[in-house]
């Protein structure tokens, strides 16, 4: 083999193994994107008579028609508390976009789109989900976001 075609293939096998990395790392800087905001929603600090019982991240098409990806931080709590109480305890988190509803069952039923669910029993009224979303804030994230197929 010529010295121009060992540089050919070299360069051809280095153009490729790049397209592949980029993209495996799509839906793995998705995923670390939503971890994060997961990660923000457990930082807090819980109410009384609260705990954690379950921490989940999403990236997907969650909520609405067209394309977009949308990340979700959420967190399984059971608490001796009000969904009204905890409603006013989370509004105060610096969090945006951070909300809590009543979870009656694993299915994850605030999003519109997919099948996501809880690993733990539901077996009394005091479990609540506490979810947040996160913002395409930066340049990486936001093509990541328009190359991940999960978003279309």
């Amino acid at each position: 083999m010529s010295k121009k075609n060992k540089a050919a293939l070299i360069i051809i096998s280095a153009v490729v193994l790049t397209a592949v990395c980029f993209c495996v790392s799509i839906p793995v800087v998705n995923d670390l994107h939503a971890k994060r905001v997961a990660d923000g929603l457990s930082a807090l600090p819980l109410p009384e008579n609260t705990r954690i019982l379950e921490k989940k991240s999403i990236a997907a098409k969650l909520w609405g028609n067209g394309n977009g990806m949308q990340y979700m931080g959420a967190l399984l709590i059971e608490s001796g508390l009000t969904l009204e109480e905890l409603k006013e305890f989370y509004s105060e988190s610096r969090i945006e976009f951070c909300s809590v509803s009543r979870q009656t069952g694993k299915k994850i039923t605030v999003v519109e789109h997919g099948n996501y669910g809880f690993k733990t029993e539901i077996n009394s009224d005091d479990f609540y989900i506490v979810y947040a979303l996160g913002k395409c804030d930066n340049f990486i994230i936001k093509l990541y976001a328009e190359l991940d197929l999960r978003g279309h």
